[in-house]
C-alpha cells in the first residue's frame, strides 16, 4: 500500500510542477518579438498621438500577434521589465513574445476582474482588432499610402557563430606569413638586381682600364698588326699571328694593371669585348698613312716606341756595347746588351706623360727573367715619385734618353783576356 501512495505522489508532482509553470492571457491582447513596440502599442497617450496607418506599420516591425487566453505560454526569462512567453506547445516559426506584466496569470487561476479608469478624454481613433494576416488586411494595406518608418530600440546581439569570425586568429597567421614570402621575395629580387648592376659597373670599370692602355699602346699594337697582316715577311723572320700578339699584350701589359685594380676576375667576362677593341684600334690605326717621316738616328717628341728603342740602342752601340734588336713589350721596348760577359737590360719607353710604377715594375720582372746583372729604364719623360722610390728599392736606374752615352761608357766592365 506504501508503494502505490508513493508511485502516486511521484507522479503528481511533474505534472503539479509543469501545471505550475505554465502561464495564459487573462484576456484577448497583445505579444510582440519587440519589447519597446509592445510598450508603445499598450500606451493610450502613444496612440492617441499618431494615427492607424502608424500602428500598423508598428504591428508589422514589432512582430505582434493577437493571444487569447486559451494558448498555454511558458515563462523562459524577464528582460527590460517584462515576461518573455514561449508557447506550449511550441509551434514552428514562432519566435519567444513579449507580454504585459498584467496581461498574464498562472494557468488555471481565475481571470482578475478588470477595473475600468476612464481616460481624461477619449481617443479620437477607433481601436481596431491586430490581424497580421489575410487577405483582407492584404488588400486594405495595398490601398493605403506607405507609412514612414519607425524607430525602436535594437535588440540585443546574440554572439556570432560563424566559422568566419572564429577562425580569425588563423586569418592572421596566414596573412602574416604571406606578408613575410611576398618580402623575402622582394628582397632576392632586389638583391639579384643590386649585384647585376654593381658587376655591370665593375665591368665597365675594367674595359675602361684596358681601353685607356690601349690607346696609350696605340703605335706599338698598330706596328704588330702590320707586321702580322703583311705578306711580304722575310723568310729569316718568322711570321708571328696577330692573336699571339694580343695574347702577349693581355699578358704583359692589361691583366697586371687590372691584378693591380683587383679586378682580374672580370677578365673572362671582358675578354671578347677587348680583344675586338684592339683589333679595331690597331687596324684602324695602321692604316693611317703617318703624317711625317722620322729618321730613327734623332730623337723628336713625335717619335713611336719602335724609333725611341733604335734611337736608345743606336747610343748604346756607340758606347761599345754588344746589343740585340729591341724586342717589343706590353709596356715599351727591351734591348738586351752584353760586354766581356757582363749582361745589361736596358727598358725604353717614350710617353708625354710621366712614368709611373708600372714601367718600373715591368722593367723589375724583365730583369729577373732575363737573369742580367744590370738593369736600366730609359725614357724621354720624368719619372713619379713612386717610380722614383720603387726603382732604388729594386736597384734599378731611371735615366733620361740624354744621359744614357755617359752611363754606359762610365760601366766599368771586367777585362777578358
Amino acid at each position: 500500500m506504501r508503494i502505490w501512495a508513493s508511485a502516486c505522489l511521484l507522479l503528481w508532482l511533474p505534472a503539479s510542477a509543469s501545471a505550475a509553470g505554465l502561464f495564459s492571457a487573462t484576456h484577448p491582447t497583445l505579444a510582440c518579438g519587440d519589447d519597446a513596440a509592445l510598450r508603445a502599442l499598450s500606451d493610450p497617450a502613444q496612440l492617441a498621438q499618431h494615427s492607424a496607418a502608424w500602428r500598423r506599420t508598428l504591428l508589422r516591425q514589432g512582430d505582434c500577434h493577437a493571444v487569447t487566453p486559451d494558448i498555454k505560454w511558458e515563462k523562459i526569462a524577464n528582460r527590460n521589465g517584462l515576461p518573455l512567453m514561449r508557447r506550449v506547445p511550441p509551434v514552428p516559426g514562432l519566435a519567444p513574445l513579449y507580454f504585459m506584466t498584467g496581461d498574464i496569470t498562472p494557468f488555471g487561476a481565475a481571470a482578475p476582474v478588470p477595473v475600468h479608469v476612464a481616460p481624461p478624454a477619449p481617443p479620437p481613433p477607433v481601436v481596431e482588432t491586430p490581424t497580421p494576416e489575410g487577405p483582407q488586411q492584404q488588400a486594405e494595406d495595398d490601398t493605403l499610402p506607405p507609412a514612414p518608418p519607425v524607430i525602436v530600440q535594437n535588440r540585443e546581439t546574440p554572439l556570432p557563430t560563424d566559422l568566419f569570425f572564429m577562425t580569425r586568429g588563423f586569418q592572421k597567421l596566414g596573412s602574416l606569413i604571406l606578408t613575410l614570402m611576398l618580402m623575402t621575395g622582394a628582397g632576392w629580387i632586389m638583391m639579384r638586381v643590386v649585384r647585376t648592376i654593381w658587376l655591370m659597373a665593375r665591368r665597365r670599370k675594367a674595359i675602361g682600364t684596358c681601353l685607356k692602355l690601349a690607346e696609350r699602346h696605340r703605335p706599338m699594337l698598330a706596328r704588330w698588326y702590320r707586321q702580322a697582316e703583311s705578306d711580304t715577311t722575310p723568310l729569316t723572320h718568322s711570321h708571328t699571328p696577330w692573336n699571339t700578339h694580343v695574347e702577349r699584350f693581355t699578358r704583359t701589359t692589361l691583366l697586371p694593371a687590372l691584378a693591380r685594380d683587383g679586378q682580374s676576375a672580370l677578365w673572362p667576362a671582358i675578354h671578347k669585348t677587348v680583344c675586338a677593341h684592339l683589333t679595331t684600334l690597331a687596324a684602324s690605326t695602321a692604316r693611317t698613312p703617318s703624317a711625317t717621316v722620322l729618321t730613327p738616328g734623332i730623337y723628336h717628341q713625335e717619335m713611336n716606341q719602335a724609333e725611341y728603342a733604335a734611337f736608345c740602342s743606336q747610343w748604346i752601340e756607340k758606347a761599345g756595347w754588344e746589343i740585340r734588336p729591341p724586342v717589343a713589350t706590353g709596356l715599351g721596348s727591351v734591348i738586351h746588351c752584353s760586354r766581356n760577359g757582363l749582361k745589361m737590360l736596358v727598358h725604353c719607353w717614350i710617353d708625354r706623360k710621366p712614368v709611373h710604377d708600372d714601367v718600373i715594375w715591368q722593367g723589375i720582372k724583365e730583369k729577373t727573367d732575363s737573369r742580367a746583372d744590370i738593369g736600366a729604364i730609359v725614357s724621354n719623360a720624368p719619372y713619379t715619385q713612386e717610380a722614383l722610390t720603387l726603382g732604388k728599392k729594386h736597384r734599378i736606374f731611371l735615366l733620361h734618353h740624354e744621359d744614357i752615352y755617359k752611363f754606359v761608357s762610365g760601366i766599368e766592365v771586367p777585362d777578358v783576356a
